[in-house]
């Protein structure tokens, strides 16, 4: 299964680019560290910048009309319209700010999940929260804090919230009750002596795991309970730090993986994987 590095497409024209957000077209947003927002076209291998945010953002989400959700580091979720323009769609509880609004991600329902990753001081202090359609003031959504989360998905049935520990090497999950409230945590593997960031689901349930450190790229099954390695590049040449994973194309089967240490986009063809069709509720 290992994928040949010499075949990875390095998408350039992005400064560090930390997350991916997949719109309903198959094509791409990233985000870079100079508070830049880019769009990502996989038919020319493209990428134009098409905002400026005030602060630095991280993980991003598109809706069904295309507008762009952004974990924005000045403590809110920014909305950004198909030509660019901010606004702000969610805040922290209690008129707080989020300490480090890290990833979004949509149910079917149009209630958008949210992880904050806390103060990367290597404490158990991260949140993940609940925004209700059309956005607003956050609700906590799972009551104890998590080692500082990262990127989320959910499964294909919205049985569970998957999500990254990156400080405690994991990729774990919560359960989804029939109420939409939060059941159950569960570790679901643990990867020592490596640091975690991104995750994709893809089309038969699979955790596609991008590791900053080793430079890595991993796919775990839940139903085996097997982590494979998909690829990997010890000397950083051809993959290089990536921080997260997603399917994009028309048919969602081109991987992606952002590289915060570098200047690209590395993209994986042939890979044999579906993505799992991504929730793109209609928000106004």
């Amino acid at each position: 299964m290992m994928f040949d590095t010499h075949k990875i497409v390095h998408i350039r024209g992005v400064d560090h680019p930390e997350s991916l957000g997949v719109a309903p077209n198959g094509n791409v947003y990233t985000t870079g560290t100079g508070c830049q927002v880019y769009h990502v076209d996989i038919t020319t291998n493209q990428a134009t910048q098409v905002a400026t945010t005030p602060s630095r953002v991280l993980g991003s989400a598109v809706d069904g009309n295309g507008h762009v959700y952004l974990g924005h580091l000045a403590g809110d979720v920014l909305k950004m319209t198909p030509n660019g323009e901010l606004s702000t769609y969610a805040t922290a509880p209690g008129g707080q700010k989020f300490m480090c609004p890290n990833y979004p991600a949509f149910d079917k329902q149009g209630n958008l999940y949210l992880s904050d990753s806390g103060t990367w001081a290597r404490k158990v202090e991260g949140v993940i929260y609940k925004i209700p359609p059309g956005g607003g003031e956050a609700v906590r959504w799972y009551p104890q804090c998590v080692d500082t989360p990262n990127a989320i998905a959910l499964d294909a049935e919205e049985n569970f919230l998957y999500f990254v520990e990156t400080f405690g090497n994991s990729i774990s999950r919560i359960a989804i009750r029939d109420d939409g409230s939060a059941g159950e945590f569960e570790r679901v593997v643990h990867m020592p002596r490596h640091i975690p960031d991104g995750i994709a689901i893809d089309g038969d349930g699979r955790v596609w795991i991008a590791c900053h450190r080793p430079d890595a790229i991993y796919v775990y099954d839940p139903k085996t309970k097997r982590l494979e390695l998909f690829c990997e590049d010890w000397s950083g040449e051809e993959l290089r730090g990536p921080t997260d994973v997603a399917f994009a194309g028309p048919n969602r089967d081109i991987l992606l993986a952002s590289s915060l240490d570098n200047l690209v986009v590395h993209r994986f063809d042939g890979v044999d994987a579906r993505g799992l069709p991504l929730n793109h509720p209609k928000i106004s």
